[in-house]
């Protein structure tokens, strides 16, 4: 996990609904229901959000990114907050925050992706300015001398 971790995600998500969201063990028929959080579906679940975070940010920064800035942090939770809630089909619609949450953050990477945002680099030199811009003047018809006289 390099852009978020569990702490992150007991953030985002009570640690009751994490435990009932990665854990598959029915509670049919008087078995206890689980009590701890499934990592292996929790790192499968960043893993999965961390793919589409690179696969965005291919080509415009160099992977993976240390230090990880907050607003990657942030779109990591958000997506794999949104994978949690969607391998549970079988309940009613996902949360409407969940929902726009994912949206958003999927439309904030297409924008770091097209150049409109960027997450900045702490780590290196800033972006460089678009290049300069050369200009040629046309010689002087009239030159100094010759205004004076008039």
């Amino acid at each position: 996990m390099r852009y978020c971790t569990l702490a992150d995600l007991k953030l985002a998500v009570p640690e009751r609904t994490l435990i009932e969201l990665t854990n598959d063990t029915t509670t049919d028929y008087g078995a206890p229901a689980p009590t701890t959080i499934n990592t292996d579906i929790v790192e499968s679940s960043v893993r999965q959000a961390e793919e589409i975070v690179d696969a965005h940010l291919r080509g415009r920064y160099n992977l993976p990114l240390s230090p990880v800035p907050t607003v990657i942090k942030d779109v990591t939770v958000n997506l794999a907050r949104h994978w949690l809630y969607a391998r549970r089909p079988e309940g009613a619609a996902l949360p409407d925050t969940v929902s726009q949450t994912f949206k958003a953050s999927m439309h904030m990477l297409e924008k770091i992706r097209d150049n409109k945002l960027t997450i900045g680099d702490p780590s290196g030199p800033a972006t460089p300015e678009p290049g300069e811009m050369k200009v040629r003047a046309r010689r002087r018809q009239f030159d100094a001398d010759l205004l004076e006289r008039f």
